[in-house]
């Protein structure tokens, strides 16, 4: 029997491109609603969001990875809340802000190429990839997870 190489994940437009995201780690699509601003912290992290019972952070991450910002056009935003399964204390979710409706994608190595392009490498971005043609980012769960505590939820 042939081994099967492929992975859920969910496409989910961001200004600029798209955001992949392992469909194991998606908790919830969820539309957008003005988070609840933070004290301090960086720009893309725009506040949080109570979802069942938890505190989330939400993300433009098209805004960390510089792609564009997705808080310009929020007529069809969303937030999909994905579990970071992160070290930290106080990060275990995170809530990006997406642009429209996201689609689940059966991601191969055949349709998976990562871009070549040279990028500035930015905190919490993983790589940057094509998927069918489409651009897409990958984050890095972890990274984001500690970035966002250290920002807003450490003195």
């Amino acid at each position: 029997m042939p081994e099967i190489h492929e992975i859920r994940a969910l496409l989910a437009p961001i200004e600029g491109g798209g955001v992949l995201l392992p469909g194991s780690m998606v908790a919830e699509v969820i539309d957008f609603s003005e988070p609840e601003a933070f004290s301090r912290g960086p720009d893309w992290l725009l506040g949080e969001l109570r979802w069942n019972g938890w505190q989330v952070p939400v993300v433009d991450f098209a805004q960390l990875a510089g792609t564009g910002d997705a808080t310009a056009n929020l007529d069809r935003a969303r937030v999909v809340v994905v579990k970071t399964h992160s070290e930290t204390a106080s990060v275990n979710l995170v809530g990006f802000l997406i642009n429209g409706l996201p689609r689940m994608r059966n991601i191969t190595t055949g349709n998976l190429v990562e871009d070549d392009s040279q990028h500035e490498p930015v905190g919490g971005v993983f790589s940057r990839v094509t998927v069918d043609d489409n651009a897409a980012i990958i984050p890095d769960l972890d990274t984001l997870a500690s970035d966002i505590e250290a920002a807003v939820y450490t003195r």
